[in-house]
């Protein structure tokens, strides 16, 4: 393939001395040969930035660029405001690309000009390295769209972005937190999203993780993200309680219980009524709308059996495979685990 095209990769690195060669080796020998890769190092104390130095100095494409302790926003906002390439790629100093993820995402990008962030299918691997599991998100860009109310659906350090896009949104958003799902959310109103059907990505699941971290700090004001968006789509103030519960997380009564899946039937009604889908994109839709009602009705079933067989009414009434019970174990529980991943 003649690779004409420059990729900028922008890889942020803090105290990263045990993964970074791993990270550095898997970008530098991917297929895809015409790439710049930007890393900031954010104040690392340890040998990253020497060994980051090295790299630079035996391939030209590397591009070291150091600042005090900021914080991830202002090291991603650093390497994309240098980035030169038509499209921009994420990577993060713990993970690992497969090597023909760039190449696979260029091509994905030219042939989808419709498309703005693209991410991939990843493995995970637990912190010796070995494989634990996948994550294989959608490729439908409308039901991509329709799951950005509940959490992410692209794998942030997987994406590859359209430079064009990320200059328009003025980048990341200091104030935004989580910082990719903010950029989601705001990219929504100007692109589609989708995902390369294939492992490209070994995504590192580990108690050190900066991504497990700032996941548990940061829940809470997701949450007030999320709410933030719900209510401008759906023109009427939303109260943290039902986006908590259409975010999976446990609502302690049935009163609250119901006030969500009242969000939920709202949400799944206008967004159908002002987006353009086909029958099978309201399919896809409607599943994924019943599975997220389905695991309301497994939460009311604590407090009231009666309520909770009007809510699987509710249920069923957006997608009757709700009915055979293989659908809503299998399905439930599937939902469950992608979830977990957000």
């Amino acid at each position: 393939m003649k690779a004409e095209l420059l990729v900028s990769i922008v890889m942020p690195a803090h105290n990263a001395s045990s993964t970074v060669d791993e990270a550095v080796r898997s970008i530098l020998n991917q297929t895809w040969q015409n790439l710049e890769f930007i890393i900031v190092d954010d104040g690392s104390s340890d040998d990253t930035v020497a060994k980051l130095e090295c790299y630079e100095k035996l391939d030209p494409r590397v591009r070291v660029c150091r600042q005090e302790k900021k914080g991830l926003v202002a090291a991603l906002n650093l390497g994309c405001r240098r980035a030169r390439g038509k499209y921009i790629a994420r990577m993060d100093a713990d993970d690992n690309s497969l090597p023909r993820r760039i190449e696979r995402q260029v091509e994905f990008l030219n042939e989808h000009p419709e498309i703005g962030i693209a991410g991939t299918w990843a493995s995970r691997m637990n912190e010796n390295g070995l494989i634990t599991g996948e994550w294989r998100f959608s490729t439908n860009p409308q039901l991509l769209k329709w799951q950005h109310f509940f959490g992410i659906c692209v794998i942030h350090p997987t994406v590859m972005m359209r430079r064009e896009i990320v200059e328009k949104l003025d980048f990341y958003r200091a104030e935004g937190v989580p910082e990719d799902w903010d950029l989601w959310l705001r990219a929504s109103a100007i692109t589609e999203f989708s995902n390369v059907p294939e492992v490209l990505f070994k995504y590192r699941v580990w108690r050190n993780s900066t991504s497990k971290r700032l996941r548990q700090e940061n829940f809470d004001k997701s949450i007030e993200l999320g709410a933030a968006f719900i209510s401008e789509f759906l023109r009427e103030e939303i109260g943290k309680d039902a986006v908590g519960g259409l975010r999976g997380l446990p609502l302690p009564s049935m009163d609250q219980l119901e006030q969500t899946a009242t969000v939920l039937e709202r949400l799944y009604h206008t967004f159908v009524a002002q987006n353009s889908l086909s029958s099978e994109d309201v399919k896809e839709i409607s599943w994924d709308a019943a599975k997220r009602m389905g695991r309301l009705v497994l939460q009311a079933s604590r407090f009231s059996r009666v309520e909770s067989l009007f809510l699987l009414k509710r249920a069923l009434q957006l997608n009757y495979r709700l009915l055979f019970p293989s659908a809503i174990f299998t399905g439930l529980e599937r939902h469950r685990s992608m979830n977990v991943a957000r």
